[in-house]
């Protein structure tokens, strides 16, 4: 590696930093050490860039030079299989089994089951109730994998599988994701055995809906029917290993994340009337009764989606390790060494994004940002395969709520974002009071 490639000395203080608040870890190092910095990090020693030239290089390389660095945190919560960890032709053969649920018609006609399950998960509300926006989207983003994902149909079955699925989340604590040395079972007690017990709760409900699904016979249009039925360029389908290692990762990827970033949402529009009223008068001309692709299509509610991506995005770092040697803005790494994107530094860049701290869609409006700019999903030949689902789910389950119910702020102080193991989530979840449906307010 270049001598002159520098960055913060190795201490166990500069992880848990790093772990804590990863923005600002990262923004103190480029400010002391330049763009791109090393960092001695729990996934070993990477090179971390932010600069729109570092992302082009990183973004544009042959993609058969790096490999998965992630699997510290991520091999035990999506299995051995995923997509997320595999490299080489292995990769590209399941990002294409994966890849056509995810786009174009197929992934339109989930809408309308998307718009159901958020209408119902306000129905019980009652003016000056008190909620919280995170848990609010968590249930929403949960029932939408269970029911157009998994394919789970029945009222009874759901309600396991949403258990089992809250449990193996809950369980997966930030130190044993990121500590492997904790990763033991002590007599069967301990926060791993807890996990592990969980994982094996969840695999068996899995196993017992690929079995339904085969034994169905007839023709769905859930995710789990579409990749039973996938076939690769050899004729072979997935194994069952295979498809519930990709279902968790789904799970993961498409749950968790997209919740966050629904009530990331919700907190910036109530934090900022001016954005809110913009989005209120595009919804009231779709009437009370708006269409999915509607919603999705509505051009200031999409840049709402956009802006508060760019400003907290779910998951902060694309990583890659290094199968051969790489040239970063001018410095020779070597093989073996990762390399990382902050995204939140590139989305913090002053000269691409004025007053990067302020909340404002509208910038989304007057231009187009390049995906070395602007990268939610990531970049380049891993960039997640989900993405235009997730932001499809986002915008009608917003344009849903937004369009027949009031929300309010349960404070006004500022929130934070928190570590809750891969993603970052706001501190307290964003809570709300309801206002009622929008019919019983009284207009301004």
């Amino acid at each position: 590696m270049s001598h002159t490639l520098k960055g913060p000395p190795f201490r166990l203080v500069q992880s848990l930093r790093f772990l804590k608040d990863t923005a600002g870890f990262v923004r103190e190092s480029v400010a002391k050490y330049g763009d791109p910095f090393v960092a001695q990090l729990p996934m070993g020693t990477v090179a971390v860039t932010g600069e729109e030239s570092g992302l082009r290089e990183i973004f544009t390389a042959d993609p058969d030079i790096f490999e998965p660095i992630a699997r510290v945190p991520l091999e035990p919560i999506v299995g051995l299989n995923s997509v997320l960890l595999l490299g080489g032709e292995r990769h590209k053969r399941e990002r294409k089994l994966l890849m056509p649920p995810f786009h174009g018609e197929r992934m339109r006609a989930y809408g309308t089951q998307m718009q159901e399950i958020t209408t119902r998960a306000v129905e019980g509300l009652r003016p000056g109730a008190s909620l919280v926006a995170l848990e609010l989207a968590q249930g929403i983003s949960l029932d939408i994998i269970i029911r157009v994902v998994f394919g789970v149909e029945e009222p009874e079955r759901a309600r396991r599988f949403r258990e089992a699925i809250s449990a193996y989340a809950q369980a997966y604590t930030v130190p044993i994701s990121m500590f492997p040395v904790l990763r033991r079972s002590f007599g069967g007690r301990g926060p791993w055995a807890r996990f592990q017990e969980t994982v094996r709760h969840l695999d068996r409900l899995l196993t017992e809906q690929l079995e339904l699904r085969r034994a169905d016979g007839h023709s769905r249009e859930d995710i789990l029917s579409l990749l039973l039925a996938a076939r690769d360029e050899a004729g072979q389908p997935m194994s069952d290993a295979e498809l519930k290692d990709e279902l968790r990762t789904l799970l993961f990827a498409g749950h968790e994340t997209t919740a966050i970033g629904m009530a990331w949402a919700l907190y910036w529009l109530h934090r900022t009337p001016e954005a809110k009223q913009k989005v209120d008068a595009e919804l009231r001309g779709l009437g009370p009764r708006p269409e999915p692709e509607a919603l999705a299509k509505l051009p200031y509610l999409s840049a709402v989606c956009d802006e508060t991506l760019r400003l907290f995005p779910v998951v902060t770092l694309v990583n890659r390790r290094l199968r051969v040697p790489f040239t970063l803005r001018g410095h020779t790494l070597p093989a073996g060494m990762g390399v990382m994107v902050s995204i939140t530094q590139a989305h913090s860049n002053p000269a691409v994004f004025p007053e990067p701290e302020r909340f404002r869609p509208e910038r989304f409006l007057e231009r187009k940002f390049s995906p070395f700019e602007y990268m939610p999903f990531g970049g380049g030949a891993r960039r997640c395969l989900g993405a235009a689902f997730a932001l499809y789910e986002m915008k009608v389950a917003l344009g849903t709520l937004l369009s027949g119910h009031r929300f309010s702020l349960g404070h006004n102080r500022p929130i934070r974002p928190v570590r809750r193991h891969i993603t970052l989530a706001p501190e307290d979840g964003v809570p709300l009071r309801y206002e009622g449906p929008v019919a019983l307010v009284p207009s301004a």
